[in-house]
């Protein structure tokens, strides 16, 4: 079964520390990514397998070789030298990693760095500077996401909880909320925060895009020495509850591709004539309308009847809308 696009980024962003760790058990693996053994064993060699470009095979890239519980990696010859670029491709590579700037404590922030002051060497302060100049880019302070990087890094060392407004995409509503926060997940480009919400008294997770007004207060806390964070970095950030509803759709052929990737295979169901029904558990029949509107008419929403009703309500409301303004 085809992988995830997002699990196969995530396996394969672990080439540096497989090939840094050779023998390194999947037990080790699987507690890295907050899956069990046997899935680590199972699907990380099957996500190597799609390394490489026509007309080379995926060894001409990679080895990967496994003897018990154990992975060991081997880079092709072509790996082991150097690679010697250019000076403006030397430059276009650290700019880019200028503007990715990954937080601190992501998986990237240790080998951008480096990869950073590499660079910065071999071309020279000179010459960086003057590239700088001429292209119009500079080191710039944080921006106000990092800020909030920041600051939640620092309640998160202090144990200090925090309140902050919080945008609720499911309930579309603005809360203020007040979190004792365990700890900052990078998850796939996106960022989150863990901690207990005070309100409803239970571990949850926050984007950290959809905060605003972040404020670090007196209180402090004991983080419970139960909590894992390897348990946020799986395939799906979001818990159903036993009130949730499963939603059942499905999907045309020509979006079986895209939804594939987007989704996890446990959610899945293939069908006879090349369609895909996904069954979703949510707390808001709003958030799968929403979701499910991309689709246009390669989705279709099987049931509960509620779940249909509230599509059917959406698209009238849509329809009167245009109706009365026609321009």
């Amino acid at each position: 079964m085809a992988l995830p696009l997002a699990k196969l980024r995530l396996y394969l962003s672990l080439i540096p520390l497989l090939r840094r760790r050779p023998g390194i058990s999947f037990r080790e693996v699987g507690e890295h990514l907050g899956i069990s053994a046997q899935a680590a064993q199972r699907e990380i060699p099957e996500a190597l397998m799609l390394c490489g470009v026509p007309p080379y095979l995926p060894h001409d890239y990679i080895a990967c070789f496994t003897e018990g519980d154990k992975i060991t990696l081997r880079f092709a010859d072509q790996f082991k030298r150097p690679a010697r670029l250019t000076l403006q491709e030397a430059a276009a590579v650290l700019f880019a990693l200028r503007a990715l700037s990954p937080a601190r404590g992501s998986p990237l922030a240790t080998p951008v760095a480096g990869l950073m002051r590499k660079i910065e060497r071999a071309l020279g302060s000179g010459e960086v500077k003057q590239l700088a100049r001429r292209i119009g880019t500079r080191r710039r302070a944080p921006g106000a996401f990092g800020k909030r990087i920041a600051l939640l890094e620092q309640a998160v060392g202090e144990q200090r909880e925090v309140e902050f407004e919080y945008y609720t995409q499911r309930r579309r509503a603005v809360k203020t909320r007040r979190v004792r926060p365990y700890a900052l997940i990078d998850r796939s480009g996106q960022y989150y925060l863990i901690g207990r919400d005070d309100f409803r008294k239970k571990e949850l997770h926050f984007r950290i895009d959809r905060m605003r007004s972040i404020q670090l207060t007196d209180a402090t806390f004991e983080r419970p020495a139960s909590f894992q964070a390897q348990r946020y970095r799986r395939s799906e950030m979001y818990r159903p509850g036993p009130k949730d509803t499963a939603v059942r759709v499905r999907f045309a052929p020509e979006a079986v591709r895209f939804v594939r990737e987007a989704s996890p295979p446990e959610e899945l169901k293939e069908r006879k004539d090349g369609s895909l029904e996904r069954t979703l558990r949510t707390d808001s029949l709003r958030w799968v309308v929403d979701s499910m509107l991309q689709y246009g008419h390669n989705a279709e929403i099987v049931g509960p009847a509620a779940a249909r009703a509230e599509m059917r309500s959406l698209l009238e409301a849509w329809l009167d809308f245009y109706k009365r303004n026609p321009k």
